[in-house]
């Protein structure tokens, strides 16, 4: 089980977070974008389609977590008990100037990590798109009834989103039936002691989202078209590594922090020490080695039956990153748990000049 570390600062989780968001909202656009250019109108259905499946996987996750609290599935635990950390850096505005009843929910959102991702690249319809088809297959399958509206949307280039989460009045209470164990085990990351828990289980949630945002959307690009499918969701994973790599290397400079492999791992852009428990094998400047037992991605992998697509998630997006990073550095995965192996084990290796 994951847990938190014992010096978790809460500004460090709070910085995981608008990474976490941001990287949620790239690999999305990446995959958007690559399907789009190679199959034209049949890659935006495939697009759809995948952020209806992420809507539904979401929805269905937050229904059986909910009920597993033994909260009512309304509307107001919905947003009360977003999965998504994007309401936790939000939450001054959504928690405390919005209106809450049981069968409608608004409030308006000023600050969005996912915008700001895609406004930087010039993502602007895409980005829509995600508005529109993931936020209403998520209400609808969490509540039968279940219905949202954006028409202020940061998208279209309003200022804000103003959202409103609605059902009809008359709409019959919705019992799930028998918790599941899915349920039980997803609902203990909702329940936290104090602030800085609540944060660090908004982010280890989140840290989910990105497998599960990943395997919803590649699958229906594969499935529609292919061989070729497949291929240009690797080319997807490609594209987003190498962007995060460029992204680490510069937040490194900017800090002041040393471009290496060991700054790779020690400050990596996902939550790696954070939420993911890093058993350091082997570490110097030529040579990386580490082990992670675990990670709320390869959960999602496991549970919705998409460990190949973990393994391409691994497998295509890294060595791209670590070129990016450092060029010329080799990036291999020799062990993973999606493949069945007991652990994640990273393999880095420095450039053959820097090895020199």
């Amino acid at each position: 089980m994951l847990t938190m570390p014992n010096d978790a600062a809460l500004p460090d989780i709070l910085d995981s977070m608008d990474t976490m968001l941001k990287s949620q909202a790239r690999i999305y656009m990446h995959l958007a974008r690559v399907a789009t250019q190679r199959f034209g109108r049949e890659g935006e259905r495939s697009v759809r389609l995948g952020l209806r499946a992420y809507g539904h996987w979401r929805g269905r996750e937050m229904q059986e977590a909910h009920h597993a609290l033994g909260k009512p599935v309304n509307m107001e635990t919905l947003m009360r008990c977003w999965d998504n950390a994007s309401t936790y850096v939000a939450k001054d505005t959504i928690a405390d100037e919005g209106r809450y009843t049981p069968n409608d929910v608004e409030f308006d959102v000023f600050h969005c990590p996912a915008s700001e991702a895609w406004k930087e690249g010039d993502f602007h319809q895409m980005g829509h798109w995600y508005c529109d088809e993931f936020h209403q297959a998520a209400a609808r399958t969490y509540h039968p009834d279940g219905n949202v509206t954006i028409h202020e949307n940061l998208m279209k280039g309003d200022d804000h989103c103003h959202f409103r989460w609605i059902m009809p009045p008359a709409s019959a209470p919705h019992d799930p039936g028998a918790t599941t164990e899915l349920g039980e085990r997803l609902s203990e990351d909702y329940r936290a002691a104090s602030e800085i828990e609540g944060a660090w289980k908004s982010l280890k949630r989140s840290n989910r989202l990105l497998g599960g945002h990943f395997f919803t959307c590649a699958r229906p690009i594969i499935e529609r078209h292919g061989e070729e499918g497949r291929a240009a969701v690797a080319e997807a994973l490609a594209d987003w590594g190498a962007d995060r790599g460029r992204r680490l290397r510069k937040r490194h400079e900017e800090r002041g922090r040393a471009v290496s492999l060991e700054s790779f791992v020690a400050d990596h852009d996902l939550p790696m020490r954070l939420i993911w428990p890093v058993r350091e094998v082997e570490s110097g400047p030529q040579r990386v080695v580490v082990e992670i037992d675990e990670t709320p991605q390869d959960e999602a992998f496991l549970d919705s039956d998409a460990a190949e697509l973990g393994r391409l998630w691994y497998e295509a997006s890294y060595p791209a990153m670590a070129q990016a990073y450092m060029p010329g550095t080799q990036a291999v995965w020799s062990a993973l748990v999606s493949r069945g192996d007991a652990t994640n084990r990273l393999e880095l290796e420095a450039p053959a000049a820097a090895r020199a």
